[in-house]
């Protein structure tokens, strides 16, 4: 997917507009193919401290989505979301210098990229219904609807996501001061 391509399917005409939770959704959710240069220019383009706020909505809904017996996802999730938001925020400081601000950025898009790589096409969850006991492989994303619709119409799934996982996540250093923040 091409930048101009991004923008129609954001439905935005430039990375500054940028700025609802449908369109952080859409783009973390698409299964669609959007190459790293193309997600690094649609980031040069964003507001940095709307979009760490975006992602910490994003993750706040994500996270209620998780089943309660799942520890080791909600764990995994919320230590991307912080290195998501940690990332932004070492963009969004080091935006007036040009070479760090640009090694920043990087950072914050293949890591962003990998999120919604892993997110929407390379995991694998196992879902089994509890009264016909038919396993089906899904995504995280998928998996996580799942158990979002089974409060609205009473299903009951067992959820696998052991093979999921496994998700390197970007490392940032974090100054004492962001430690106090949080």
């Amino acid at each position: 997917m091409k930048l101009e391509q991004l923008y129609e399917f954001l439905d935005i005409e430039h990375g500054g507009q940028f700025e609802y939770f449908e369109n952080f959704a859409d783009l973390v959710e698409t299964p669609e193919t959007i190459d790293d240069d193309t997600l690094f220019a649609l980031m040069r383009e964003v507001e940095l401290k709307t979009f760490a706020e975006l992602c910490e909505s994003y993750f706040y809904e994500t996270l209620e989505s998780v089943p309660g017996d799942q520890i080791d996802l909600y764990n995994l999730l919320e230590n991307i979301k912080r290195s998501l938001i940690g990332l932004s925020e070492a963009a969004e400081a080091a935006r007036s210098e040009d070479q760090e601000a640009e090694k920043n950025m990087i950072k914050l898009s293949d890591e962003l990229n990998r999120f919604r790589r892993w997110f929407t096409g390379d995991s694998v969850v196992e879902c089994r219904d509890v009264m016909s006991g038919k396993a089906e492989f899904l995504t995280v994303r998928d998996a996580l609807t799942t158990s979002r619709l089974e409060k609205l119409n009473k299903d009951e799934h067992l959820y696998d996501f052991s093979r999921a996982l496994d998700y390197p996540i970007e490392e940032y250093i974090m100054t004492m001061a962001d430690l106090a923040e949080e």
